[in-house]
């Protein structure tokens, strides 16, 4: 039995709050859809095609809308596991249909390396539990971004007013900055408020 690595990707959503991964993978599989879609689609895989899936590595991107040099530390990473045990890469090839999730690195290091490498098509999955359909998810995914674009500027006058209003009680803007936190008021692009980043988008608004 040929031994293999699975590796699962994804991309942040900060419309949704999604920002960390755990780097266990069912837990990571339990906070995002597609790390798991992509868990269950290539344990089928592996056990239908005889490999000895011996480690599985999770990789959460740092932007929400393209692939970055970073990923390269944990294809690094899955490239010595393979080395080390004479494994084959299984991923999940989303970029086959529509260009879904295209990761120029990933495909770069992909095509470049002499390790074995099996793309598995991103094909609808069911089991008794669970099923998953990347064409709607996907869909879905992004009407939903498109709203959270279009909502931006409700969310700048929201969080304008509840800084203008804790401002006039005398805290600092780091201070605002942690309370706002606190209360879950989004910043216009998801991302946790800083000092740094309150007091441009105030200087902004001026």
């Amino acid at each position: 039995m040929e031994n293999a690595v699975g590796f699962y990707w994804t991309l942040p959503v900060t419309w949704a709050q999604f920002k960390e991964l755990p780097k266990d993978v069912e837990a990571a599989a339990t906070a995002s859809k597609t790390i798991r879609y992509q868990m269950e689609l290539i344990r089928r895989y592996a056990k239908e095609h005889s490999y000895n899936l011996i480690r599985e590595e999770v990789f959460l991107e740092i932007e929400p809308d393209r692939g970055s040099i970073h990923i390269q530390s944990a294809l690094n990473s899955i490239e010595h596991m393979c080395r080390t045990d004479s494994a084959t890469v299984l991923v999940v090839d989303f970029s086959v249909v529509k260009n879904w999730r295209r990761n120029g690195f990933m495909d770069e290091w992909f095509e470049n390396t002499d390790m074995p490498i099996l793309r598995i098509p991103p094909d609808p999955l069911q089991t008794s539990e669970w099923s998953f359909d990347p064409d709607q998810h996907f869909g879905d995914w992004r009407k939903r971004q498109s709203d959270w674009m279009s909502s931006k500027h409700k969310r700048e006058e929201f969080a304008l007013r509840r800084s203008l209003e804790l401002q006039k009680t005398g805290l600092s803007v780091n201070a605002i900055a942690e309370q706002l936190n606190r209360e879950e008021t989004p910043s216009p692009t998801g991302k946790p408020w800083r000092e740094s980043n309150l007091r441009a988008f105030l200087k902004r608004q001026e």
